[in-house]
């Protein structure tokens, strides 16, 4: 098996990896020797992910290859997500997570949260909603890279007080102030992110000293995909750069400086392609990663994400 040495997004630093079975046309996926973690070598320049890479046009993209490769497959997995929602019909676990958070915060202030990959905007909205119906005051602030998703974002939550940035997620993030956030959601977003050890790194900084991160990723240790091989439905070309563990990503999370306080048996069920947790700041800060002090110069730093 060939060994080659790249740098590690989780760590910071060049680590040993090897080539594995998953790698699609020109996209190579590989896993750290070290960690175990399992990334995308090569990963879509920045400016590519406006356009060209951007989730709506990447979902489009997938969805119609899954149906013509795997006819069956897609409408059996389209007829499971209709169900779904007849029997949970307000069922949205991390809007839940995310308010349960909220709920837990130093009611005297307004809060401010962060929606990171926020697409169209509803995640945003239907937190605020939840929160003004326990009367709770709540700004949203989200952050899209996608040139077409941005501004109907921006549409959705202007009349709830709230603003969008167009921009990758680091770049936005340093021109947050620190202290100054009390909540960041990450639904369905990290996974496609270059940089996620120093955009952790950046959110440490700008989240107050009881605040929290929520987060939904694709669980790379779930049963289906060791099924499923290199059909599973996380992998996604080549707009899915990370491939967390629970393992990985609690790794992730220590090098930041931040705790998993959450992610119970069912926040990491097997069966469940996805998994969420929710991390805390912890007292060691030392090994933080220093922030990028300005924009981000390799154009590699941000993918929008769903």
């Amino acid at each position: 098996m060939t060994v080659e040495h790249l740098k590690n997004s989780i760590l910071d630093r060049v680590t040993a990896v090897e080539q594995t079975r998953f790698s699609r046309d020109a996209w190579s996926i590989v896993r750290c020797r070290e960690t175990g973690f399992v990334f995308l070598a090569n990963p879509p320049d920045y400016s590519q992910l406006e356009t060209e890479y951007a989730w709506e046009k990447t979902t489009d993209v997938e969805r119609r290859r899954r149906k013509l490769d795997e006819p069956a497959v897609a409408r059996l997995s389209l007829f499971a997500k209709k169900a779904k929602k007849v029997i949970f019909p307000n069922r949205n676990k991390i809007a839940s997570l995310a308010f349960a958070e909220l709920q837990a915060k130093d009611q005297s202030e307004p809060l401010r949260i962060l929606d990171i990959g926020c697409g169209c905007g509803n995640l945003m909205v239907e937190i605020y909603n939840r929160c003004v119906e326990v009367g709770r005051s709540v700004k949203p602030i989200g952050i899209e890279v996608s040139r077409e998703l941005a501004p109907v974002s921006q549409e959705n939550v202007a009349p709830l007080g709230g603003k969008v940035v167009c921009s990758n997620a680091l770049d936005a993030a340093n021109d947050l102030e620190p202290d100054t956030i009390h909540l960041a959601v990450m639904s369905s977003f990290l996974e496609h992110e270059c940089q996620p050890l120093r955009l952790l790194a950046r959110l440490h900084s700008i989240l107050t000293q009881d605040g929290s991160i929520v987060l939904k990723v694709p669980n790379y240790a779930c049963w289906n995909r060791y099924l499923r091989g290199s059909k599973w439905c996380g992998f996604r070309y080549p707009d899915h750069v990370n491939y967390f563990t629970p393992t990985t990503l609690r790794r992730l999370a220590a090098e930041a400086g931040f705790t998993v306080s959450r992610q119970n048996l069912f926040d990491k069920f097997p069966l469940s392609d996805n998994m969420y947790a929710v991390l805390t700041k912890s007292a060691e800060r030392s090994h933080l990663p220093k922030p990028s002090a300005g924009p981000v110069s390799d154009g590699k730093s941000s993918a929008q994400a769903r």
